[in-house]
């Protein structure tokens, strides 16, 4: 049974749900607020590249853009972790399996390739510079700030973490939610590309420089630049203010990094810093006429490169249950929130303390033996024991399963580093066997349908 779909937000998650609504059959509208990315820069400020881990994959080969977006990504084989007085980088591989590989991509590259398929699909229309103002749930309607009235049959906002249609449903009793801020922020800047267009820095890694308290990560572009990011106190950006600070702060902490971007001190002073925070809500749809869908719903912090895959991983789920609820909308909206909430709210938790381990962990010793023994047992044990970060970006495993084994497998390593004595091995092997951890090994299998 085909319905009318209006989606509000044309980023990664309103784009593919498009794509997915519009394959069975049902008519979608799509409205963003931004000119069209396709024709316009609009990233300035903007995080330019994303981590695509296994949770996004599947979606991108389910829809069929995979090979697209293949050819747009760099792939990134471990933590390149540059200490404190620039000594020489050390490389934590993620995984010794093949598929244990993140991608750096960009955000607006696969955003267009999104656009393209969903457009392609002959029932998705795209109208740009149409920003939501307010949703009459009574009458059905989508206001916009020109002045422009919109009737709609079943509204999914897409709309990113100040979503509108969220206040809406909010504004009716059905959601409530609660922000939770960081006393950190962020600063995005660009490490150009060295003199003869190469990247500066091993471009298949994920370059974490770690300082306790805050930290800069650098992910590669396909141009030869990197996107580079500082994460630190929201007083330590409050200090920063003149040119000459930002010299000596850059120059204390990563002075080789400052050393080959000679526009640094204009970089930070005119980017924005953004603040970080977790969105939790409950309640995501109203009736069979509303529903929330990646950070409407569920807004987390970057620093497990989660959440666009989450986002993308609830488009699926949600696109899975109107499928296969045609004549129950409503249900098929609740059952979607039930299958997921749970789940995002273990990724809000896991990428909470992942900003620990990236700032102050990979050089702490009690972590780095944790992580060698981890290693070692899932070599010796791979049906019982996967590391979480594993867990988490190479496989489709529930994050909340994901969280569970990781608290029980953590629990181990504390003990046997304590007590040597202890048989690990014997307390692996009662661990749960795993699941299969690979989806892409049979990619014939991820289709919704």
């Amino acid at each position: 049974m085909s319905s009318s779909f209006a989606i509000v937000g044309a980023g990664q998650a309103g784009a593919l749900l498009a794509i997915y609504l519009a394959r069975e059959g049902h008519k979608v509208t799509v409205y963003e607020s931004r000119p069209d990315l396709r024709r316009t820069d609009i990233d300035a400020g903007r995080s330019i590249n994303l981590a695509l881990a296994t949770r996004g994959i599947v979606p991108l080969i389910d829809v069929g853009v995979i090979d697209d977006v293949d050819a747009i990504t760099i792939p990134m084989r471990g933590r390149m972790i540059h200490a404190t007085g620039d000594p020489e980088a050390d490389l934590q591989p993620y995984g010794s399996k093949s598929h244990e590989v993140i991608h750096s991509v960009s955000r607006s590259d696969l955003n267009a390739i999104l656009l393209d398929a969903a457009e392609a699909t002959g029932r998705v229309t795209i109208e740009f510079e149409r920003e939501l103002e307010a949703v009459d749930l009574d009458q059905s309607l989508l206001r916009f700030s020109n002045g422009h009235v919109e009737p709609f049959d079943i509204v999914c906002g897409a709309d990113g973490a100040g979503s509108r249609v969220r206040a809406a449903l909010a504004a009716k009793g059905a959601c409530t939610f609660e922000t939770e801020w960081l006393d950190h922020s962020y600063k995005e800047l660009t490490l150009p590309p060295a003199d003869d267009g190469t990247h500066r820095l091993d471009p298949n890694a994920l370059h974490i420089w770690p300082r306790g308290e805050f930290m800069l990560i650098a992910l590669a572009n396909p141009e030869g630049d990197f996107t580079v990011t500082l994460f630190a106190p929201t007083s330590t950006f409050d200090s920063i203010t003149t040119a000459e600070k930002v010299d000596a702060f850059f120059a204390a902490e990563f002075n080789r990094f400052a050393r080959d971007v000679p526009d640094l001190a204009d970089q930070f002073l005119t980017n924005p810093t953004g603040p970080l925070g977790t969105m939790r809500a409950a309640g995501w749809s109203y009736e069979d006429k509303a529903v929330l869908v990646g950070d409407a719903a569920h807004a987390i912090v970057p620093f497990h490169g989660q959440g666009m895959n989450a986002a993308m991983e609830s488009a699926r789920s949600l696109a899975r249950h109107v499928l296969t609820s045609p004549t129950d909308r409503a249900g098929a909206f609740k059952r979607y929130e039930v299958e997921r909430k749970p789940n995002v709210d273990a990724i809000a938790d896991m990428a909470l303390e992942n900003y620990v381990e990236m700032r102050a962990g990979v050089i702490d010793p009690d972590y780095l033996a944790k992580r060698a023994l981890a290693l070692e047992l899932e070599q010796r044990h791979p049906q019982h024991l996967s590391p979480r970060y594993n867990m988490v970006m190479f496989s489709t495993m529930p994050y909340a399963e994901a969280q569970s084994r990781a608290e029980a497998q953590a629990k181990i390593f504390a003990d046997a580093i304590a007590d040597p004595s202890l048989d690990v091995d014997g307390m692996v092997t009662a661990l749960p066997q795993l699941p299969l951890l690979d989806p892409l090994a049979d990619p014939t299998a991820l289709s919704i349908s």
